[in-house]
Formats: C-alpha cells, structure tokens, sequence
C-alpha cells in the first residue's frame, strides 16, 4: 500500500510542478493505470481519485477555457486522502509493534 501512495503523491506533484495543462493527454492515461494500481492495492477510495483526476485531464484538453478549480480540487482531496491513510497505517504499525512487544515480554516470563 505505501508504495502505491508514494507514487499518487508523486504523480500528483509533478502535476502541480510542471503545470495542470502539461502533457494533459498523457497524464491522463497515467492516472487511470496509476487508478489500476490503487484498485489492485485495494485503495478503492484511491483508484476513484485518481480517475477523476485522469477524467478533468481528459476534459481539459478538449477546451479552450480551462478551469483550474475542478482540478485542483480534486488533487488536494486526492493529497488529504493520502495524508489519511499514512496516518491510518501508522497507526496499525504502531499497534503491531506493542502487541509483538507485549507477546514478546509474555512469552520471557514463562522461560
């Protein structure tokens, strides 16, 4: 799961860093197979943010009149979701490691 975040962080950086227009066509297909891995990793929340990331892409280069705001909404939600679920597996790290501690200390008292 965490690499699977760390490249929908990525993507969604360099989105921002070269400009939302850039490569719109192109980012977009990178965001439906960067979708496929969310789903496969099971970050179904995920796999939807980045397709509607990929599908405002998709809109934004077939017009004129570019609309940041839909998109970068969707990158920031996209970037808290994120945020969220590194949180969220922390936090299962952080209790597996005092019960493997807690089994360990039980397990030395009976030696």
């Amino acid at each position: 799961m965490n690499p699977c975040l760390n490249a929908m962080e990525a993507r969604l950086t360099d989105l921002l860093h070269t400009g939302l227009d850039t490569g719109a066509v192109d980012s977009a297909a990178d965001f439906r197979r960067l979708a496929e891995r969310c789903e496969a990793c099971g970050l179904h929340t995920g796999r939807a943010l980045m397709e509607r990331v990929s599908t405002l892409l998709d809109a934004r280069a077939h017009t004129l009149d570019k609309q940041d705001a839909p998109l970068l909404e969707a990158i920031f939600q996209a970037e808290h979701y994120i945020s969220l679920c590194r949180e969220r597996w922390q936090e299962i790290e952080i209790l597996n490691r005092w019960q493997r501690n807690r089994q360990d200390r039980e397990e030395g008292d009976f030696t």
